[in-house]
């Protein structure tokens, strides 16, 4: 349950920034191809202002990584040398609280933290091989080994292909948020009341009786679950072109 198992999705930034810099060579590279339009100029420029916005969210994540992980820390080593007066009756409720109620939401959220990387991580296979693609279309193009057509309309399928990995990150940025909210409540609405509770058992006895009449979490669990099953991409990644060698030829003519 440990949240720095939590650290390791957050390699966004390094694929964040591969495709920012092929959004920049790309956009440099527009003016050859401006008669095919500029939609994806703009799913890209969209594109890149969603990782800018994605790096600051990753930010406050790890801020409040970084919080829990000390609140956690403190409350561990009083559980384990607790002062000399405290109230054993109530440690013995709120530590049943903790295994029975407190523990296995937990371990959800990092499951659910889990399930938003690893479908982040599909949504970046897919892209990179798409751009792959694209960049092979657009060396045959170069090459005048396919027509103008064939080219705009690869351009186009990549395009589309871009925009649904928007998606994809925008519900991740939503995720990444609802993970905080919740890493946050647990935090102060748990961890901090347990802290304090060695010295001032009133801490502990109104936290007994918040937990008698809410349910912990369930509401910011509720909308991460929902948030998960929304993000997975598609089953098949975007055929954005066909090999060059079963592309239509461009006739030995200038495009």
């Amino acid at each position: 349950m440990r949240s720095a198992r939590f650290s390791h999705v957050l390699v966004l930034c390094h694929w964040g920034s591969v495709c920012c810099a092929c959004i920049v060579w790309l956009s440099s590279a527009g003016v050859t191809f401006a008669a095919c339009g500029d939609h994806l100029k703009e799913v890209e420029r969209s594109v890149g202002l969603l990782l800018h916005g994605l790096r600051t969210v990753q930010g406050t994540v790890r801020e409040a990584e970084s919080k829990t992980q000390g609140q956690e820390a403190i409350y561990q080593n009083l559980r384990l040398h607790p002062p000399e007066e405290y109230d054993r009756a109530l440690a013995r409720q709120i530590g049943k609280i903790r295994r029975t109620i407190v523990r296995p939401k937990r371990a959800l959220l990092v499951e659910l933290r889990e399930q938003h990387a690893a479908a982040r991580r599909q949504w970046e296979r897919d892209i990179r091989l798409a751009h792959e693609e694209f960049l092979e279309a657009k060396a045959a193009y170069r090459k005048r080994l396919i027509p103008r057509g064939v080219y705009c309309q690869a351009r186009e399928v990549y395009a589309e292909a871009l925009s649904r990995y928007r998606g994809g990150l925008e519900q991740y940025r939503i995720g990444l948020t609802l993970y905080m909210d919740a890493l946050n409540a647990y935090r102060e609405q748990f961890v901090v009341p347990c802290i304090r509770g060695y010295a001032d058992p009133a801490f502990w006895q109104a936290l007994i009786t918040r937990f008698e009449q809410d349910d912990f979490l369930k509401d910011l669990l509720n909308s991460l679950t929902a948030n998960a099953i929304r993000n997975p991409p598609p089953e098949m990644p975007p055929n954005v072109v066909q090999p060059v060698s079963k592309l239509p030829k461009a006739a030995g003519k200038k495009l």
